[in-house]
Parts: C-alpha cells; structure tokens; sequence
C-alpha cells in the first residue's frame, strides 16, 4: 500500500490538518458555498474512503495526486490559476482535499500556504482561487 495515495485511518486524516479544522468537521457534516458553488466537506471517515481516478486507487483526501498523475502527461509540469499563478505538480499533488461539488470539481487546502481554499476543475485540470481561507470557512460555518 503506498502511503502517499492512501490514508488507510482516521486518526492518520484527522493528523494532516490542524486542530481548528480538525474539530470544525468533526462537528457535524457540513455543505459549505465557496464562490457561489456548494461543496459538501467530506468527514475523516470520507476522506480515507478509496476511490478511483484515471485508473489509481487514491483515498479521497490525496485525488489530486491521481489527477497529477495524467495531467502532467498532457500539461507538463506547471499548471496556472486563473490569475497566473504557478502551480507545479509536484505542489498540487501535495494539496488535501476536503470537499466536492455536484459536478465533482474538488475544493482543496492550498498546499504552499496551508491556508487558501482552491478549486480543481476535475473536466480539464484548471485550478480557480477563491477568496475563502480555511479560517474564514470556519468562522462562517460555525
């Protein structure tokens, strides 16, 4: 089992994010609007949960890293946001998932910050910064 693609247990979920956040989705389930679009925030119990992207096996919680898998492939090393900030693979394979919309983009921690909500485009890889920060998420919803 390749630790990098699957969190195999909660307690190990629960650890890849700080306390605040950690105690804020323990709390209860919660559907959340981030540019005007809703994402339901997985629990620690979805995050470990396995799934499968472009044919790699991946906990919920680490799918950007199947996502890179393939887009490095077909983008090459660097992907921008919508404002040109760059973004290598290896950073974006890097970043923790915490929720998905209906049409299954993805909303994730910025891994250079630990910080700014992002939103990965699951149809053709394009990444959108918002302007919510996880404690900004936080203080909203609770």
């Amino acid at each position: 089992m390749n630790e990098d693609l699957i969190v195999d247990n909660v307690n190990l979920a629960d650890n890849l994010f700080t306390k605040h956040y950690s105690n804020f989705i323990k709390e209860k389930p919660r559907t959340v609007t981030v540019e005007e679009e809703d994402f339901k925030l997985f629990s620690f119990e979805e995050m470990i949960a396995l799934t499968t992207i472009d044919g790699m096996e991946v906990s919920k919680v680490r799918a950007l890293k199947a996502y890179v898998n393939t887009l490095k492939n077909i983008l090459g090393p660097t992907v921008y946001d919508q404002k040109g900030k760059q973004w290598s693979m290896l950073m974006l394979s890097a970043s923790l998932t915490i929720g998905e919309n209906t049409e299954g983009d993805l909303l994730f921690i910025d891994r250079h910050d630990s910080k700014t909500l992002y939103i990965f485009r699951h149809d053709d890889g394009s990444l959108y910064k918002t302007k919510m920060t996880l404690n900004k998420l936080i203080k909203a919803y609770s």
